[in-house]
């Protein structure tokens, strides 16, 4: 795993944050949204991130940052499902009323957090070296302190830059460009399959959503418009086939009758086997 050479280092540039793993206090995520709903609603304009800042919950040192949001009307505590902390609040809040209702709140970011990690327990730790699930294949991460912040493919690599191996968040700061270079992916990997079924199975269907979802892998309105969940791109290529022939059937059966899954079957005759894999298929990190 040397550097991959100067040619290579380009890689493409990353999308916005979409922001859609962060859970706040008050309200709950942002699951069910398409990826333009989540930028008109969730985009916000931030006049500053502050450095990272300390704090002791539980007797244990915990790192968070404070945004500074433009037209926002009141402060807010986030904590995203990697343990990251987030405050949020309007310009000019005085950083001693921001560690006061960080104090304020400390059991219930102790409650969250111990939660966060609980679940987090058997999932990968990102870092250099880390096996990816990528549609069947195996990628190997590999993290350069060098570059401005990509991240790209080179052979069976996949390569994330400006990433400080010494960050005491690392798993967040690789996580998030991580997930969305999947996202990119799926973006060009899912219409290539809707449009090979659709034509084999002689329906047509009215556009595509790539989301951001963590209960629900796909799924068809009654207009025909077609949701796949990003995170089919960990599973193997006729998984996704099986769940884009399952969304596609719904455009003559919006139901899973008999006549619903003998048409799945006949496209797709392992659909069983697909479906208890996809089942048993779990978040990697």
């Amino acid at each position: 795993g040397g550097l991959p050479p100067p040619n290579l280092r380009r890689g493409e540039n990353l999308p916005p944050d979409p922001r859609n793993t962060f859970k706040e206090k008050k309200a709950g995520g942002l699951n069910g949204y398409s990826l333009q709903v989540v930028a008109r609603k969730y985009f916000m304009p931030m006049d500053r991130v502050t450095d990272k800042r300390r704090i002791i919950i539980a007797g244990r040192e915990e790192s968070f940052h404070v945004a500074f949001v433009r037209n926002r009307k009141r402060i807010s505590i986030l904590v995203d499902d990697t343990g990251a902390i987030q405050v949020r609040c309007p310009p000019g809040v005085p950083m001693r009323q921001v560690d006061a209702l960080l104090v304020r709140e400390k059991d219930w970011l102790d409650n969250r957090l111990s939660d966060v990690r609980s679940k987090n327990q058997h999932r990968l730790t990102l870092g250099e070296g880390t096996a990816l699930p990528f549609l069947g294949d195996c990628l190997t991460l590999r993290l350069a302190p060098w570059g401005r912040g990509r991240v790209f493919r080179c052979g069976d690599d996949l390569w994330i830059t400006k990433v400080n191996p010494d960050a005491m968040d690392l798993g967040l700061d690789i996580r998030r460009p991580l997930e969305r270079w999947y996202f990119r992916s799926a973006s060009v990997y899912f219409p290539q399959r809707l449009d090979y079924w659709s034509k084999k199975m002689g329906v047509s269907f009215s556009g595509l959503c790539v989301r951001n979802q963590k209960t629900r892998w796909g799924s068809c309105s009654s207009r025909g418009n077609i949701n796949l969940n990003w995170r089919l791109m960990w599973a193997t290529p006729r998984i996704v086939d099986y769940v884009v022939v399952h969304e596609l059937s719904h455009r003559n059966q919006m139901n899973h009758s008999a006549a619903f899954w003998e048409t799945v079957r006949h496209f797709i005759p392992d659909y069983p086997l697909c479906r208890e894999r996809l089942k048993a298929m779990n978040s990697p990190w």
